[in-house]
């Protein structure tokens, strides 16, 4: 009865197996990809030397927000600038705040997903 469709079920059958090649050969360069970056931080040390960096500079950041503020609030200016240029400074730190608290949100959240997965890879052994 549906004979016809015998050459299409070919021709399926072989897209199929180029797509099945295509989706495994990209698995497996994930999983080199994986092993390579295990070979070169094979305990995390860099992954949380990185997150310990960011969140240091993110530190220093909100510090810099906190004295310029200040400074602005209580009109404490120093030598050679004026009050509007602590105004646009600190404007355009403000305007930087959302981008640098999500990046620094995304940098520790990666980290930490990091570190649960090998724990729970660690306890499932």
């Amino acid at each position: 009865m549906f004979d016809w469709l015998n050459p299409f079920s070919k021709v399926i059958t072989s897209v199929e197996k180029v797509a099945s090649e295509w989706i495994e050969t990209n698995k497996e360069e994930a999983e080199a990809k994986a092993i390579f970056l295990k070979a070169m931080d094979p305990n995390g040390m860099m992954r949380l030397e990185i997150t310990r960096r960011v969140l240091s500079l993110y530190a220093l950041y909100m510090i810099i927000m906190i004295i310029l503020l200040g400074c602005e609030f209580f009109n404490f200016v120093p030598s050679g600038t004026n009050l509007e240029q602590m105004a646009s400074a600190t404007s355009k730190l403000q305007e930087l705040f959302l981008p640098i608290t999500s990046m620094v949100g995304v940098i520790v959240s990666a980290s930490f997903g990091v570190n649960w997965q090998n724990s729970k890879n660690e306890s499932a052994k």
